[in-house]
């Protein structure tokens, strides 16, 4: 009974101190009721204890609507996690979603360039939609305090076959306000095997086999200039070697800074999770200016080939302009931007895209406005092909999207109405519209929103809902 005294009395004097409470509770629920399509549902309870110890508990559920009529279809999942604020260190179970080394070197052709933004520390937390059971992980990570100029971390997500991917890391401050990280990643884990779809399939039949998989990242950071790359190599039995690397910089001391980037990988490269991206390189460039009153300039462009031999045949170029901020002004151009894209690696159908956007203030209503127009050309066997669109040459018409867009904020309602109109060749027009509004407050935010069908002009409704409390 003394021993437990001078216990509370301890934490007593540490809670007083911090002047917060010793032990605090915390409640979110959020989800969507869609009537052509599924009620979504997340509970989030947390428990907030001294010395920054969090522990917390998820439940994620999604089945058709209405789910009386559907009691036995759905799927639910539920995760619990203990986290420690000072270090970032954490015990998970259920469904993950990863960040970092593991994300950036699969599936290397579906996410945008690999900025050096992008090259964040590998982490986990628990996934917030539902899913299957049967693709729960636990992840373990352990993050060091800086000790002196040095810190260090370790993770290992294990999966319900105990296959392991093992990451490891070290950091440390340099001199000049700078620092440099170390980051590694390992795994070995069995492939299932692949059948042909059919008598004729490009992919062949491959029996189950295993995959080794090894990436490294380096990281340093400067005020004036930044580097970072991955290098990932994968060995898979049946199927080959493969390699992939990133090299991303990024430089400038001031308002204005610039970026580039470039990857490849061979056609052999198979990520951690055994997915196969296929071979290709990529360069991109980024010039970025910030100005007072939140002015931002940006114009970026990225270019795409087959292999680091071939000559490029895709290429993605925007333009940015974030005007200065001026409430003084009644009606004002908030923003506008410009974005134009090829895609040409068949010569015989070369697909060109432009998009114009931009977004204004009249008053308390905000109104917006999006052109998107898609073409294609074609060129001649032995033609040089330009990566970049070409809209003087004599082009076929396939899209034209107009979409607008008008919202307002009234006190603590937003309201938001949509109109798009899209023309696509040899087929009727299509015309979709909605309109929306929500309520938000201390508790969180609940909103509806109607939207008609493009071909059958009936409407549908979607309620949404988010409250949070920490008691």
């Amino acid at each position: 009974m003394l021993f437990l005294t001078a216990a509370c009395a301890v934490l007593g004097a540490a809670d007083v101190k911090a002047g917060e409470k010793l032990f605090s509770f915390g409640i979110l629920e959020s989800g969507s009721w869609a009537e052509e399509g599924n009620l979504v549902n997340r509970l989030d309870l947390s428990l907030y204890a001294p010395w920054g110890i969090q522990l917390r508990g998820q439940f994620t559920d999604r089945r058709p609507t209405p789910p009386w009529e559907h009691p036995d279809e759905g799927i639910s999942a539920i995760g619990a996690a203990l986290y420690h604020k000072s270090t970032g260190s954490r015990l998970i179970y259920g469904l993950i979603e990863t960040r970092g080394l593991f994300n950036r070197t699969r599936n290397v052709w579906s996410h945008s360039a690999p900025w050096f933004e992008s090259h964040s520390l590998s982490t986990a937390d628990l996934r917030t939609s539902a899913g299957e059971m049967e693709n729960a992980n636990t992840y373990i990570e352990l993050l060091t305090p800086t000790l002196g100029l040095f810190n260090a971390s370790f993770s290992v997500q294990l999966d319900g076959d105990a296959n392991a991917i093992f990451t490891g890391g070290a950091g440390s401050r340099l001199p000049y306000n700078s620092s440099i990280r170390l980051e590694g990643l390992v795994t070995e884990r069995p492939i299932t095997k692949r059948k042909n779809d059919s008598w004729f399939s490009d992919k062949p039949y491959l029996p189950e086999r295993k995959l080794r998989f090894y990436a490294l990242n380096a990281t340093f950071t400067n005020r004036y200039f930044c580097f970072s790359g991955d290098f990932a190599r994968s060995e898979v039995f049946a199927w080959g070697d493969g390699i992939y690397l990133n090299v991303a910089l990024r430089a400038g001391p001031g308002p204005w800074r610039f970026s580039f980037v470039s990857d490849g990988s061979d056609s052999r490269f198979s990520g951690a999770d055994g997915s196969v991206s296929g071979a290709g390189f990529r360069s991109a460039a980024k010039f970025e200016w910030g100005g007072s009153r939140n002015m931002l300039f940006r114009v970026s462009s990225t270019l795409r080939a087959a292999s680091s031999r071939a000559p490029f045949d895709r290429s993605l170029t925007s333009v940015y302009y974030r005007f200065p901020l001026d409430k003084r002004q009644l009606i004002r151009i908030n923003r506008v931007s410009l974005s134009m894209e090829r895609d040409a690696q068949s010569w015989e159908k070369i697909e060109d895209s432009l998009s114009l956007g931009a977004a204004f203030s009249v008053g308390p209503v905000r109104p917006a406005f999006t052109v998107n127009l898609n073409q294609h050309t074609a060129a001649k066997i032995g033609d040089r092909i330009n990566p970049f669109p070409d809209y003087i040459a004599r082009h076929e018409f396939d899209l034209l999207k107009l979409s607008g867009e008008l919202s307002c904020q009234v006190l603590f309602v937003s309201l938001k109405g949509a109109l798009t109109y899209t023309l696509t060749d040899e087929k009727p027009p299509l015309l979709t519209s909605s309109i929306s509004a929500s309520v938000s407050g201390k508790l969180g935010r609940i909103g509806l929103k109607l939207s008609s069908d493009a071909k059958t002009g009936d409407w549908s409704y979607t309620l949404s809902w988010k409250f949070q409390k920490t008691f």
